[in-house]
């Protein structure tokens, strides 16, 4: 069954809990709860199967929504009707963020995408001990002209970021070297390791932060 009808349900997304908290906050890095009424597996009725929630710091539309950063570990969903919230750390204090959710039926037939919720400026910080490794889907994604990772660790750690086309053959480095900082951002502006412009096409930037490798898919447009 389709689940185009799930839009209205889903409209009502947004921000929540921050104000109260702020004052209070340590850290370098930021969170943001979600809220939102869960849909059902047909319109209202049923019980739908699975979320997919993604963020990012450019718009998020039907057609880069797969691109962007996604959580793991969602809450599956609850009885149509029911207010879920989830909250994704790792976040940078005072980027603009964009969050966007879709929801599945049992046979994975997909929603349309939620409204979308921007939220800005006093992103929740958490303790140190709250300090996720991370490293983000490229923005903007597609790229035209570059674009740009966020990374963050636990304390100071060696990054290594290689850049790969889908064949595996080695197109740049964009860090390699001992970090004395936990958080920063990388560009890449979309050339190889000749300084030549790379051609339209999926690359793969792959991230060793420490002993742990994350790698994302970046779509180059000309």
């Amino acid at each position: 069954m389709r689940l185009n009808r799930l839009w209205p349900v889903l409209a009502g997304m947004f921000v929540f809990g921050l104000g109260a908290t702020v004052a209070h906050a340590q850290g370098t890095t930021g969170s943001v709860t979600l809220l939102w009424t869960a849909p059902g597996d047909d319109s209202l009725t049923g019980t739908a199967t699975r979320y997919d929630i993604r963020y990012s710091l450019f718009p998020i539309t039907e057609e880069n929504f797969a691109y962007c950063s996604g959580p793991t570990a969602l809450p599956r969903p609850a009885f149509p009707g029911t207010t879920q919230q989830f909250t994704i750390y790792g976040l940078f204090p005072g980027l603009r963020y964009y969050f966007a959710l879709k929801t599945a039926d049992e046979r994975l037939n997909w929603s349309k995408m939620s409204n979308v919720v921007a939220f800005s400026g006093n992103t929740v910080s958490v303790s140190p001990e709250g300090f996720r490794l991370s490293f983000s889907a490229p923005a903007p994604n597609p790229a035209r002209s570059s674009t740009t990772f966020q990374w963050a660790a636990p304390g100071a750690t060696r990054l290594e970021v290689t850049i790969f086309d889908v064949q595996g053959r080695y197109v740049a480095f964009l860090a390699d070297g001992d970090q004395p900082q936990n958080e920063g951002l990388l560009t890449w502006n979309l050339r190889d390791y000749k300084g030549g412009t790379v051609p339209t096409g999926v690359y793969l930037a792959r991230a060793r932060i420490g002993e742990t490798v994350i790698t994302r898919r970046v779509l180059v447009q000309r």
